[in-house]
């Protein structure tokens, strides 16, 4: 398949980053549509493996529960996004095979088929810029609905692609679903989305998260004149066909995503496990990140650190005071407050070389994030 992703001519950047965000000031990646809901860009490969690591410290398995809490948001997202006769597309003629009797109906078919094709290749072309992994539509002549079967591959992360999958085909349809899937290879998944009810055990613990308005801050960024892209975020390589977004500063592959969706996640998380669940997923990322990150690359992120949170849009470091004993810092228009302080603690362990730190934070009213890392 020939991709019709347009990138800009002078910073080759895929136009939709341009089109679609703003960096702001005040480090926000902000909607362009929506100014008031953000997006981030975040190291993917921390995902899968900060919540393998919290099954180890919990003892059990949350992979349903995440799919069922990142489904239900990505469903809202795409049910405000698309009105309700553009999601029915998919839906329209008729499914039975009696559609090819006649030459009108056979026209009509094939009508309906390049529209579900053209629907569903805009929005898996919006994963590969986003950097979710490739997937593809099992279109067949017997398939009656073949966008609910896929092959997903290189996926950002698998539990939530899962649910960014599962989310999606609901609102099109406008019913509850459920999602299988098989590992046919490393990196290469089967799924077959079918109507289903959803765990019942998962259906009440839904709540909406605080949203707080974004404050400015005194960034600047040096921007591509074409697209108003920043310089730096041009430095990342996207491979389109395979959806993948490399970032060449650290060599780690990353994924732009909203924020609050992964935050809702945690938030169902901590109501079925209790308040152990903030603590296991600091630790869990904390030893992520001190399996692989060596020294000489935590001191190049922490000479930049205002500036590597602000083009990520991780919010704006407000103020960072250390010794080898004590790290205090403050991040206003702070969001994935749990992943900031899971990297602040490492880190500062392998600047300092303190083995055993004790984190503390907190969020005010205003919506900033107070992290206190202490050596014992």
């Amino acid at each position: 398949m020939v991709l019709q992703i347009e990138r800009c001519e002078e910073c080759g950047t895929p136009s939709l980053m341009g089109n679609e965000l703003r960096w702001e000031s005040g480090g926000v990646i902000s909607l362009s549509q929506s100014p008031h809901n953000r997006m981030v860009i975040f190291e993917s490969n921390i995902i899968d493996n900060v919540f393998r690591g919290i099954e180890r410290i919990l003892g059990r398995s949350i992979e349903p529960m995440v799919v069922e809490s990142r489904r239900r948001e990505t469903r809202r997202f795409i049910e405000r996004s698309f009105p309700f006769e553009i999601r029915n597309t998919l839906l329209l003629g008729d499914a039975s095979p009696s559609a090819k009797d006649s030459p009108l109906s056979r026209a009509m078919a094939d009508f309906v088929v390049r529209i579900r094709e053209d629907l569903v290749e805009r929005v898996t072309n919006v994963a590969r810029v986003f950097g979710y992994g490739e997937v593809s539509v099992e279109w067949g002549a017997d398939e009656p609905y073949p966008w609910r079967r896929l092959v997903m591959r290189y996926p950002y992360s698998v539990p939530l692609w899962k649910a960014d999958i599962l989310g999606t085909i609901e609102a099109f349809e406008g019913q509850d679903m459920w999602i299988e899937g098989e590992e046919l290879e490393e990196d290469v998944y089967r799924l077959r989305v079918l109507p289903s009810e959803h765990p019942v055990e998962l259906k009440s613990k839904l709540k909406r998260r605080k949203r707080y308005e974004f404050k400015e801050g005194d960034l600047e960024h040096e921007r591509c004149p074409s697209c108003g892209v920043p310089r730096v975020v041009t430095q990342y390589l996207w491979d389109l066909e395979k959806g993948i977004i490399t970032a060449t500063d650290t060599g780690r592959r990353v994924a732009v995503f909203g924020p609050l969706a992964l935050e809702a996640v945690f938030d169902d998380l901590a109501a079925e496990h209790g308040p152990e669940l903030s603590r296991a997923v600091v630790e869990a990322h904390r030893r992520f990140i001190r399996e692989r990150v060596d020294a000489s690359l935590a001191s190049k992120v922490n000479a930049m650190l205002k500036m590597h949170m602000a083009r990520r849009g991780l919010g704006y470091l407000a103020s960072l005071e250390g010794s080898r004993k004590k790290l205090e810092m403050k991040v206003r228009n702070a969001c994935l407050e749990l992943f900031m302080v899971g990297m602040s603690q490492p880190f500062f362990e392998i600047a300092t070389g303190n083995e055993n730190t004790f984190a503390e934070w907190e969020i005010d009213e205003e919506g900033d994030l107070s992290i206190s890392i202490s050596a014992s």
